[in-house]
């Protein structure tokens, strides 16, 4: 007599896992058995700004990037001078309290908070590339 076949097919099958290394993090979703598949989202859309003539603390404090959830990264160089920055208007109010960031150097930030930026010595241009999350539209 044949043998029957297995119509169930295994985790991997079904989700049609692709072969590759492991996931730099695993996932572990509470009441979940077996492999949950994560799959970062595209970034379908950005935008570019440069500020020009950014001062020195107190008055040439700006807040160049909102708090959103939607931006996945923002990218900020400061041309001339070196900058200080804070993720929130509480810490810029105090330049003691923001980090100094030298001239020429990226600054890659991920979280979705605010970001004030001051120069450190004298005004400065200050370029923002910001990419976002697809929407799922």
């Amino acid at each position: 007599m044949p043998e029957q076949p297995d119509l169930q097919p295994d985790d991997l099958e079904a989700l049609q896992a692709e072969p590759g290394p492991e996931p730099a993090v695993n996932v572990h979703i509470a009441g979940a058995t077996g492999p949950v598949r994560i799959q970062e989202l595209p970034r379908k859309s950005g935008a570019t700004k440069t500020l020009t003539g950014v001062g020195v603390l107190p008055g040439g404090l700006t807040r160049i990037l909102a708090a959103d959830h939607r931006r996945a990264i923002a990218r900020v160089i400061s041309v001339g001078q070196p900058m200080l920055f804070a993720l929130t208007n509480a810490a810029a109010q105090d330049a003691s309290r923001m980090a100094l960031w030298p001239a020429g150097v990226v600054l890659e930030l991920t979280a979705d908070t605010e970001l004030w930026v001051a120069s450190s010595t004298a005004t400065t241009s200050i370029s923002v590339m910001t990419e976002f999350w697809a929407t799922g539209e």
